[in-house]
């Protein structure tokens, strides 16, 4: 299904609604179209207008979720179908993982200890949920998990079927911000098995405590 099908058929099928005073949905928009312009397949999301205020987009959203019930068919790289998409509503920026990029999450400690020691040439985007975790954004490769991730680091692989919020996306008013944004690295994104290598050597040790997700 092409671009322009989806720009049809999907988040333009609800009506325009007037401009909302202020910066953030200009910044929104100008994200989701960078995100497209430089491959990075996005989707429109669900969105608030005031803190702990009701999802809106989709009806009956209960939450931050894709507002087409078929997400992974309204995906866009094209920037001008982005931009026609986010000048409509100030939907949240999602990410649809697996087509070219993917997201390794960790907790915020480990990620900080990680990124320390990260050489240049594995240095890629990362960004900061609200919930005490960071993201590192990787490149699609199939890579699995490993084990030793998922069962100290408490770890998990965003990879193909799943989607993340991208700054400057919020939830109850707690936005997602970047801690190394893709063009400070030129947009390169680094391959999942020498971050997650990376973030094997920097584990601590184990403590207790519960698991950071984006859920």
């Amino acid at each position: 299904m092409s671009d322009r099908i989806d720009a049809a058929r999907r988040p333009t099928s609800a009506p325009l609604v007037p401009g909302i005073p202020g910066l953030a949905w200009a910044d929104t928009r100008a994200a989701a179209v960078d995100l497209a312009q430089h491959g990075w397949p996005v989707l429109p999301g669900t969105y608030q207008l005031a803190e702990h205020g009701a999802w809106l987009g989709r009806r009956g959203a209960a939450g931050l979720e894709p507002v087409a019930p078929l997400w992974q068919l309204a995906t866009t790289t094209n920037p001008d179908v982005a931009m026609e998409w986010w000048t409509r509503r100030p939907y949240s920026v999602l990410l649809a993982c697996g087509a070219g990029v993917d997201g390794i999450e960790v907790p915020a400690a480990h990620g900080q200890r990680a990124q320390a020691q990260l050489s240049p040439a594995r240095r890629g985007p990362v960004a900061v949920t609200p919930f005490g975790s960071w993201l590192f954004f990787v490149r699609s490769d199939d890579e699995p998990l490993r084990p030793e991730l998922a069962a100290n680091g408490h770890a998990q692989l965003h990879a193909s079927g799943a989607w993340l919020p991208i700054p400057p996306t919020a939830r109850g008013g707690l936005p997602y911000r970047w801690q190394v944004s893709p063009s400070t690295v030129g947009w390169a994104l680094p391959a999942s098995g020498e971050v997650q290598r990376v973030l094997i050597a920097s584990l601590s040790r184990r403590t207790g405590g519960a698991r950071p997700s984006l859920a």
